[in-house]
């Protein structure tokens, strides 16, 4: 395939490649083998790659709408039967947003929508998320699109029949109305704005077509979380300490939100002098079109600081969970190709999954351009790279210079996609706590402590 690597026209080679894949992972779960069975996750990881492949291929080409929106469709069905529901929902946002008239992939929208109202730990997240649901569904159901064959159609109206069953008909029917809020002043507009636009706020109604001011806050959190006394006994300092992972969780938190601030201010303030960077002297030592600049030592920054949070998130998974790594081995690499890694919780097996899109794209990938995302993390931490204003043409390795290089809208699109997988991360991190905490028998007397929010004004 390394004739074919980048060549658009075959892009459906690769979406063949996919489905069948896919099938033959279907296949083996329906003779019997588990979801996290080897062969079933071997069928699987060879059909996200291959459908990945062909839409890398087609994202840029304006001829092949009709293909893309299949691929994109197919792909989101399959990631959601994974568990990753927030990233089969960005896959549907972007088929919508190419054909609106689409209803295989809003049918589909809604479908996943239905699956994340039960995932989320917010009791009016979860109403709400279930009335979009229904509404995106009926709205499929009218635009009657040719594309939509029997069974999906079926299964369409089988979930109306029982949203209408289950819950108030007038209630999922009526236009659901939020609050407007005010985003700010100038920047802080600017930027609240952009996070919503771009669906990066940690926040579950973002995950949704509808923007709105409402969503534009970052209210996830751990929600509910009890420790029987046992737990406790002998240890008088936990006594009056709230468990650990609240404050796992505010520093994952933080260390995202500051990463995205960063892709702001190194994406939208294109063409502004930043005043730091004033009467800053530099030398103009080659004629290669290299830039040096503030915003650019912010997307450095964002890059690295993301790449840094799958250890940080899978630390917190092997102390929760138990799987007892010593702490210099309890890194995502150990973590999620362990043995003894949970099977049995929906939010961890998304974790899994796109952990492995994170090993693919930016680990152990097996063609030099897909490895250079590796390599570009250890460049910005141990070397010297070279952000060029243009497209750089040539393989992304160390030239005779002794620097690697790259193009500036490469380098923030990588931050971006680091961004986007982070933040799904620390989500179903959270909603992992969530349904493990739903297994707990408390029958045992438990300690119930009151958390008091952190309040901004403690943040001057």
């Amino acid at each position: 395939f390394s004739v074919l690597h980048d060549a658009p026209e075959y892009a459906p080679l690769f979406y063949y490649l996919g489905t069948g894949y896919d099938v033959l992972a279907d296949h083996c779960r329906k003779e019997g083998a588990g979801v996290m069975d080897a062969t079933v996750m071997k069928y699987r990881k060879q059909s996200f790659f291959y459908m990945r492949k062909a839409i890398d291929l087609l994202k840029e080409c304006e001829k092949c709408e009709t293909l893309l929106l299949l691929i994109y469709t197919n792909y989101a069905n399959s990631l959601d039967a994974c568990g990753r529901v927030i990233e089969a929902l960005r896959i549907y946002r972007e088929a919508i947003e190419i054909n609106p008239s689409f209803g295989m992939a809003l049918g589909n929208y809604g479908r996943a929508l239905q699956f994340y109202a039960n995932t989320v730990n917010d009791p009016g997240h979860y109403k709400e998320l279930h009335c979009y649901a229904y509404q995106a569904v009926k709205c499929a159901l009218k635009i009657q699109d040719v594309n939509m064959h029997d069974d999906a159609i079926s299964y369409f109206e089988k979930m109306i029949e029982v949203y209408e069953t289950q819950f108030d008909k007038e209630i999922l029917s009526e236009p659901i109305v939020h609050k407007r809020y005010k985003l700010g002043k100038s920047d802080e507009r600017k930027y609240r704005t952009w996070c919503l636009e771009k669906h990066l706020f940690l926040n579950p109604l973002n995950d949704l077509i509808n923007m709105e001011t409402a969503f534009a806050h970052d209210p996830l959190t751990i929600t509910h979380y009890t420790e029987g006394v046992n737990e406790r006994n002998g240890d008088a300092k936990r006594s009056v300490e709230p468990p650990k992972w609240f404050a796992m969780l505010n520093q994952l938190k933080e260390e995202y939100i500051y990463s995205r601030f960063l892709c702001f201010d190194g994406s939208v303030k294109l063409g502004e002098l930043h005043y730091a960077d004033k009467e800053v002297k530099l030398s103009l030592a080659s004629y290669d079109y290299v830039n040096y600049s503030i915003k650019l030592e912010e997307l450095k920054s964002a890059f690295k600081n993301l790449f840094s949070i799958f250890d940080q998130i899978a630390f917190f998974i092997n102390e929760f969970w138990k799987l007892n790594f010593k702490e210099h081995d309890a890194d995502a690499e150990h973590v999620f190709k362990c043995e003894c890694y949970p099977k049995d919780n929906v939010a961890l097996l998304a974790l899994y999954w796109s952990y492995c899109e994170f090993w693919e794209r930016f680990g152990d990938a097996k063609s030099a351009s897909e490895r250079k995302l590796k390599n570009l993390r250890n460049a910005l931490e141990h070397k010297y790279v070279k952000v060029h204003e243009y497209a750089y043409q040539g393989p992304f390795k160390i030239e005779d210079d002794r620097f690697y290089h790259i193009s500036e809208d490469e380098l923030r699109s990588c931050a971006m996609r680091l961004l986007e997988l982070s933040r799904e991360w620390i989500m179903e991190l959270v909603y992992a706590v969530g349904i493990e905490e739903s297994k707990k028998d408390n029958g045992e007397e438990i300690i119930h402590l009151d958390i008091v929010d952190y309040d901004d004004e403690w943040k001057r």
